[in-house]
């Protein structure tokens, strides 16, 4: 009689499997997230976790986490107060807008003012004809001094010590012309520095008007140092190793063929055996006939 063969195993359902994974991977997961969920306490304040609720994920409940961050009594009383100063400048601020819009209502403009000064050229001849002017007396009795200084000499018009005499008189006062150029060039520039100084200062009056409301502003806006928010240690983190479930389904299933296939094999050598046996006896049987 023969023996029977074993049947093949029956292969794994692929989706059944794949559920199975998910949530073990899940569970993974919240497990993870419960070990990493450190509550941190310190000076300034403290960072806790708590669970508000779950979420169903591949059939598994997943928790939802609130993170709570808590300053300390004195840091809580220094926010508080920081607080109310941001609030009240934020709303003496808020009351000086108005003052803005009425500064910057109109376009700026150098309208009403002088102006641009321009280097006047015209004065600086008028002050120059002045100096000569003034010294135009003084110039004519030193002409008729050298004059009379030279006849007593007994120096002859037109003689060359006479034109030497003039010579040294012309170049000294043409010395003196030129002093009087650079003096009055002066005086202009001077003149002119004054006229452009004089406007800059009522250009920057204009302009202190214009941006003085906006600087208190800003100057509100920017009053108070902050509160200490707490600092707190990274938290180092635990994972577990997820479960490798779709490959344990599966070396199952190749176990079990593996086992299939050699208990076939041993069927087919125990029938080989068999009939090698049966094959000698019928053998036998003959030679004693």
């Amino acid at each position: 009689m023969g023996s029977k063969s074993a049947s093949t195993p029956q292969s794994p359902d692929p989706a059944y499997v794949s559920q199975q994974q998910t949530q073990s991977n899940v569970n993974t997961a919240v497990a993870n997230g419960y070990l990493n969920r450190v509550n941190q306490y310190g000076p300034t304040g403290s960072k806790t976790y708590d669970i508000r609720g779950t979420q169903n994920v591949g059939g598994v409940e997943v928790p939802l986490w609130n993170e709570t961050t808590q300053l300390s009594p004195e840091q809580q009383r220094i926010y508080d107060s920081q607080t109310k100063l941001t609030q009240g400048t934020s709303d003496l601020a808020n009351q000086y807008v108005g003052r803005i819009g009425e500064a910057t209502a109109n376009p700026y403009s150098y309208d009403g003012l002088a102006p641009a000064p321009q280097y006047n050229e015209a004065y600086r001849q008028q002050q120059r004809d002045a100096i000569i002017q003034r010294n135009q007396p003084q110039m004519q009795r030193d002409q008729e001094a050298l004059n009379q200084r030279l006849a007593n000499q007994g120096i002859s018009l037109g003689s060359e010590a006479w034109r030497a005499a003039q010579d040294d008189y012309n170049r000294a006062r043409n010395d003196f012309r030129l002093g009087a150029d650079i003096q009055a060039g002066s005086s202009a520039a001077q003149q002119y520095g004054l006229e452009a100084n004089t406007r800059d200062r009522a250009i920057q009056e204009m302009t202190n008007l214009r941006t003085q409301p906006i600087n208190e502003v800003a100057t509100l806006l920017g009053t108070g140092t902050g509160v200490q928010s707490p600092q707190f240690s990274q938290v180092a983190q635990t994972q577990v190793a997820p479960t490798d479930v779709s490959g344990n389904y599966w070396n199952q299933y190749q176990g079990q063929v593996a086992q299939q296939q050699l208990q076939n094999q041993q069927n087919n050598a125990t029938q080989g055996g068999l009939f090698g046996l049966g094959g000698s006896l019928i053998s036998a049987g003959g030679m004693f006939l």
